[in-house]
């Protein structure tokens, strides 16, 4: 496999984390140190981490504080506050389905290896979200503080009252059923091909109570700035678009050319001055999805192999094997007998 991406989050992704932890009973002060942070840190808007960091963090505590919704719990604590001037853009764009557009066009200010997308199938819409963080090491905590902070912005944009039409995780879940619907007030299933929550179209063009478009255009004129010394490089940048366009088929890097807006043989000179070429990144990433999925989750190999872009089963599992040495079920049956013992 290609070596790592390393991706970056704010730290602000953690508001909350001190006193939920300290009301769980455990040492905030301890846990923040063990990966170089302070109480500080979270209330800094603009203060960056590694997320492999972020992601063991939620899960080391999780597991030290015998909490299994950690990270539910800690999401539905959260608010606009996190995002920084991405909060501030979102709470005064004119609808749902602008601030939605915002999002989508600017996440990668807050963290840089997710995106969200949103796409209507007639009465209802999905929101959707793609990670490009694949680390073997577990991430369902990670995943479901993002769905959960998620939920409860969403609380504030579209109207009081307001619930989602039900709810999807890519993972096996963490916690009881009840646990989850009691958060999501919902129905919520699992082992999915990406996150996603599903609402009513008609309510992402409803009128957002706190517009103001001065505020909006101050925000996007300094978050612009931000992300302009934050840019993604080309590598991270077709990692994000190979995620999204593997299950249909369309990760060519034709097609990855010309979203970027440029000639296929730019792009593969710019990949090549990174030392990787695109059909390493192509095959990495499957690699590591494959990984996560057959750990974090029951999803059926045939399905996975749909999703990975694989034409048949029988293709998935001979490149799987080459990979990794051993068939997907096989490393399934390893990886979970492992953590059983651990």
């Amino acid at each position: 496999m290609t070596a790592n991406i390393e991706y970056q989050i704010r730290t602000s992704a953690l508001k909350g984390f001190d006193r939920l932890v300290a009301e769980l009973g455990g040492n905030p002060e301890r846990l923040l140190a063990d990966f170089g942070l302070s109480p500080e840190a979270l209330k800094n808007d603009l203060q960056l981490m590694n997320i492999r960091d972020l992601v063991q963090l939620l899960e080391t505590s999780a597991s030290t504080l015998g909490c299994a919704d950690f990270g539910l719990r800690l999401g539905a604590s959260q608010d606009f506050g996190i995002l920084g001037p991405l909060g501030v853009v979102l709470q005064h764009c004119r609808t749902p389905r602008e601030a939605l557009h915002s999002a989508r066009s600017f996440m990668c200010f807050h963290n840089q290896s997710e995106y969200w997308d949103y796409h209507s199938h007639g009465a209802v819409t999905a929101l959707q979200r793609y990670e490009n963080f694949y680390d073997i090491t577990d991430t369902r905590q990670y995943r479901e503080l993002a769905l959960s902070a998620c939920y409860q912005l969403c609380r504030v944009l579209v109207r009081p009252g307001f619930r989602f039409v039900r709810l999807e995780f890519s993972h096996a879940p963490l916690s009881p059923l009840g646990t989850y619907r009691k958060h999501f007030k919902t129905d919520v299933s699992f082992n999915h091909e990406c996150d996603a929550l599903w609402l009513e179209t008609r309510l992402l063009d409803e009128p957002q109570r706190s517009q103001n478009d001065a505020i909006k255009r101050a925000a996007l004129t300094y978050l612009r700035e931000l992300i302009q010394d934050n840019e993604l490089d080309v590598v991270q940048q077709v990692s994000l678009l190979i995620q999204q366009t593997l299950g249909m088929q369309e990760a060519t890097i034709d097609n990855m050319a010309r979203l970027l807006g440029l000639n296929k043989r730019t792009l593969q000179r710019q990949l090549k001055q990174h030392d990787v070429t695109f059909k390493e990144l192509v095959n990495d990433l499957r690699m590591k999805s494959a990984c996560w999925h057959l750990q974090s989750s029951a999803m059926d190999i045939t399905l996975l192999s749909e999703i990975l872009g694989y034409s048949d089963v029988s293709g998935f599992s001979h490149a799987f094997r080459k990979a990794m040495g051993v068939a997907p079920l096989a490393w399934r049956k390893t990886e979970t007998r492992q953590q059983v013992t651990k």
